[in-house]
């Protein structure tokens, strides 16, 4: 599957290149957002888990507590250095960065427990976790590696979707079935052949799909 991913990519070209470097920022926004207050039970413990989200914000605590942007500490990330480090250099510190998450997401266990939708042990619980977790996030010198490879299988997952969705409308085959015909081995390229489609004609389908979603968010306001 990931080589049939890597061809697709290649197929795209550059169109599709510059919509991916969208697709993986998006998803580091959406996830560094909190959930609303009113949302339900199991949003707000998904927000509440170590992770994508996590990290997110801990790269955004750090660059308020640097002055740095957003896109310095992940160069600085991707060159091997941890938050801690990155935060030290540049007048703060690790626990500083740690200590400025925890005390956000304090805040709304805080309004959850408030609500009554937690427990003050919970609660308590929750934000042991998150602080363990946030402490060993924000000295991890692999954390830049990890969020490379992270984008990049959000990537290739959205490059599949788009690919698998076009075959779909071009040949008829549900997106199941394709699915289940690439596990068993099958190229997307054959499959789409074996049903008289044109496999140029999918791969210019997806490219114009990742170009309107582009265009969409270009122009979204928040």
């Amino acid at each position: 599957m990931r080589s049939f991913v890597r061809l697709a990519l290649t197929g795209l070209g550059l169109t599709t290149a510059l919509v991916l470097a969208l697709i993986a920022a998006v998803p580091i926004v959406a996830q560094a957002a909190p959930a609303p207050a009113n949302a339900p039970v199991a949003a707000q413990q998904e927000a509440f888990r170590g992770g994508g989200g996590l990290a997110a914000a801990l790269i955004r605590s750090t660059s308020e507590l640097t002055g740095l942007t957003g896109q310095q500490v992940l160069d600085e990330l991707r060159a091997g250095k941890s938050l801690a480090q990155i935060a030290a250099a540049n007048g703060s510190s690790g626990d500083a960065v740690v200590q400025a998450v925890v005390a956000r997401i304090k805040e709304r266990l805080d309004r959850l427990v408030a609500a009554g939708r937690l427990t003050q042990a919970q609660a308590d619980e929750r934000l042991a976790t998150v602080t363990t977790r946030a402490t060993e996030l924000v000295n991890d010198t692999t954390l830049g590696q990890k969020i490379d490879t992270r984008a990049t299988n959000r990537q290739d997952r959205a490059v599949t979707a788009a690919l698998v969705q076009a075959a779909s409308d071009a040949t008829g085959l549900s997106a199941s079935d394709i699915l289940t015909r690439l596990r068993d081995g099958e190229s997307l390229e054959q499959i789409v052949r074996s049903a008289g489609a044109n496999p140029t004609a999918v791969i210019d389908a997806a490219t114009a799909a990742f170009r309107a979603a582009a265009e969409s968010a270009m122009t979204a306001t928040r």
